[in-house]
């Protein structure tokens, strides 16, 4: 039987679009192309969880609408389990635009909609499919986010938490012992107040994430270093994959939700997930979009050899 793994996140419309440069005020500019399709952070993590064998199960908020449809639909077909995506009625499905200039400058607008309507109890339900872990992101408000970390204690479900964003206000000592903190390294520093700049802070910013964070590991990816490896007393560091970096959206997202797949599913051995998860981004980060670049084992098989 497959091991489960349950995503707690939102659920977005993703619009992006292309121009030479933003319009000012009251004024008008032509686009050079667009796409408008599901996306955000927990779709990617609960699709790279399927596409690397495991039975995902994925818990949001939509509205009933077409999007609301359109985003269960794509996710069914890929295999993930909608049954816990709750949809609201009179309620718009959230949306996420961003807008990409030229010069390389982005901006990002999020509509919550729906996601602002799922509740612990939409959490608790989900919980009934008896996940092996709960994988939670920062997509959820800092009062849900604590919830669902609470439930998963209550119910042993390991947690693996990626916020995939600076803190903000949330206060990391309320969500309690985690399996695995997973962090970029220009996260850190709104964690616990060092930054892993230079070599010799590694261990220094893994120590202070530590001291407030209460987690069996802590996992820092650095970028073009590879991945610090931290579990209260012994460290190390393992390397990363060589990437063409063509699109690193949602790659972020794949590297964490491949670590917590081959984490739980090869008798916790951290270093093998920490390989795998490097490949991952590596293969990611390689291929345009996010959704479109999530790998499956029999992808990092030939990417690896090559």
């Amino acid at each position: 039987m497959n091991k489960r793994i349950l995503t707690v996140s939102s659920a977005y419309m993703c619009l992006s679009a292309e121009m030479q440069c933003l319009p000012g005020g009251s004024q008008e500019r032509e686009g050079t192309d667009y796409q408008m399709a599901p996306g955000g952070s927990g779709m990617t993590a609960a699709l790279t969880f399927r596409a690397m064998g495991f039975d995902s199960i994925y818990c949001a908020a939509t509205g009933d609408d077409a999007y609301g449809r359109r985003i269960g639909n794509f996710l069914s077909k890929a295999g993930v389990d909608c049954r816990y995506m709750k949809s609201v009625k009179k309620a718009k499905t959230g949306l996420y635009l961003t807008l990409n200039e030229e010069d390389k400058s982005r901006r990002f607008v999020k509509f919550p909609g729906a996601n602002a309507m799922l509740t612990r109890e939409d959490i608790e339900e989900a919980f009934m499919t008896y996940p092996d872990a709960l994988y939670i992101q920062k997509e959820l408000s800092d009062e849900l986010t604590v919830a669902a970390v609470s439930i998963a204690h209550e119910k042993n479900v390991p947690v693996f938490f990626q916020p995939c964003r600076k803190r903000e206000e949330l206060q990391p000592e309320a969500l309690g012992k985690l399996e695995m903190v997973i962090l970029d390294a220009d996260e850190v520093y709104s964690y616990c107040g060092t930054a892993p700049n230079e070599y010799d802070k590694f261990l220094q910013a893994a120590m202070a994430l530590s001291s407030r964070i209460k987690a069996k590991y802590y996992v820092i990816r650095i970028p073009d270093r590879g991945t610090f490896i931290y579990d209260g007393i012994y460290y190390e560091m393992t390397g990363e994959y060589p990437s063409t970096y063509l699109d690193e959206s949602g790659a972020k997202e794949v590297y964490g939700a491949a670590l917590t797949a081959a984490y739980t599913g090869s008798d916790f051995n951290i270093k093998k997930a920490a390989k795998c998860a490097a490949a991952a981004y590596a293969y990611a980060s390689s291929n345009k979009g996010d959704l479109e670049s999530v790998p499956s084992l029999s992808d990092l098989v030939p990417f690896l050899k090559k």
